[in-house]
């Protein structure tokens, strides 16, 4: 439909407008390299090693790799959880993925994980995905010199809401994000 379209149909006095709105805040990715992996297996179910703290988002992050399981009943999974380390942050609405990575830095859609959490500080445990089964990991061609890889992308976002926009704007490009 074009513009003059749009001109038309809100100058019959009879045609209104509204848009839904997913502001972006900010986004940004962290690569973890996992080296020795064949050492981290045994530390214990439920035991994580946490990686370097890092920016993205507006936020500080880190990723807790549980070579064992995240649970103390052990599962045989290989898992990563995204941990918000902001002190003083109420409530941060993330969305992430988490991607095994290939050799040359691409990730498999067989090895792609996504959710979305309401983060907090207070968070003792948060979101995290478990990537495969231990056999599978070792199995698929991914370890490499003992070591594999792991990318974090994560979108965080401001509440979701609607509003009224002029007739004349439903058809226009979208040029910037609200924020």
């Amino acid at each position: 439909m074009s513009n003059a379209f749009a001109s038309s149909i809100g100058a019959s006095g009879g045609v209104t407008a509204s848009a839904i709105v997913a502001p972006v805040v900010g986004s940004g990715s962290h690569i973890l390299r996992i080296d020795g992996y064949s050492c981290t297996k045994g530390i214990g179910n439920g035991t994580h090693i946490a990686s370097e703290t890092f920016a993205a988002a507006g936020h500080r992050w880190c990723l807790h790799y549980y070579p064992d399981s995240p649970n103390r009943h052990g599962s045989g999974e290989i898992c990563i959880f995204l941990m918000l380390v902001d002190a003083d942050a109420n409530e941060v609405k993330a969305k992430y993925t988490i991607s095994l990575l290939d050799h040359d830095g691409n990730p498999r859609p067989q090895h792609i994980h996504a959710g979305e959490k309401t983060y907090s500080s207070r968070d003792a445990l948060t979101s995290g995905v478990c990537l495969n089964e231990r056999s599978v990991l070792e199995g698929c061609g991914y370890l490499k010199d003992d070591a594999f890889v792991i990318r974090c992308d994560i979108i965080v976002v401001k509440e979701i809401f609607t509003k009224a926009i002029p007739v004349s704007e439903v058809f226009r490009p979208v040029m910037k994000r609200e924020m």
